[in-house]
């Protein structure tokens, strides 16, 4: 076990954002519990949220914090043990698996009515019952009380597995460019064997004079 994962962590729900982290501690120190830090939890954008988390080494008395303390401050709250995130990645463009909606180019899917668009465009009210895009369930598609989520998982697998396999074995073409080309072509006419040559076009020889050729007499005076 790393040394990390034998701190005891916890989660304070109900105290205002602006409340010093300091604060939490020495109150908690009061009521006998040693606290390394609290850290207040701040969403995605950065915005805060009225959460805080705090540290503090796993013995007997820290581990009693959960059902000892129900106010700090003179304000109520709620100590619960900070659980980790189990099951795939889950886009909040979406709602689907398996990516970030920083990359999700797909339809969203509002967290509140189930609706085709973002939840800030969203007009229903935070007091009325949200709906589930996944199952029709009265709860954010995020909650891990929606109807059957394993199959939407698996059934995202498997379309990702489909395109993968169609990227890497593609259909051949149906027809052969190169065999059709060679269909279509006239093949060259070969000479016929039949045929008689015609006649020479070559100029004669050059004619050669002969002894009784009159032209080879010679005249003397």
């Amino acid at each position: 076990m790393l040394p990390e994962d034998k701190k005891l962590r916890a989660v304070i729900r109900g105290l205002p954002i602006d409340m010093p982290p300091m604060e939490i501690i020495s109150d908690l120190a009061t009521q006998g519990f040693q606290i390394e830090s609290a850290i207040n939890v701040s969403r995605k954008t950065g915005a805060p949220m009225p959460l805080f988390m705090l540290s503090m080494e796993r013995t007997e008395q820290h581990k009693s914090i959960f059902r000892k303390v129900t106010s700090i401050g003179f304000v109520k709250v709620i100590v619960e043990i900070l659980r980790k995130k189990y099951g795939p990645p889950q886009c909040y463009r979406c709602q689907g698996f398996f990516h970030s909606s920083k990359f999700c180019t797909s339809t969203p899917r509002c967290v509140k009515c189930a609706g085709n668009h973002l939840a800030k465009e969203c007009v229903k009210e935070l007091s009325e019952k949200p709906k589930c895009c996944l199952c029709g369930g009265e709860h954010p598609p995020i909650s891990s009380d929606a109807l059957n989520p394993k199959l939407r998982i698996e059934a995202e697998k498997a379309k990702k597995q489909l395109q993968k396999t169609a990227r890497i074995a593609t259909e051949p073409p149906k027809t052969n460019y190169w065999e059709q080309r060679a269909k279509n072509t006239t093949p060259r006419q070969q000479p016929s064997a039949n045929i008689q040559p015609g006649p020479s076009t070559a100029p004669p020889p050059p004619k050669v004079n002969s002894p009784e050729d009159p032209t080879d007499i010679f005249f003397t005076t």
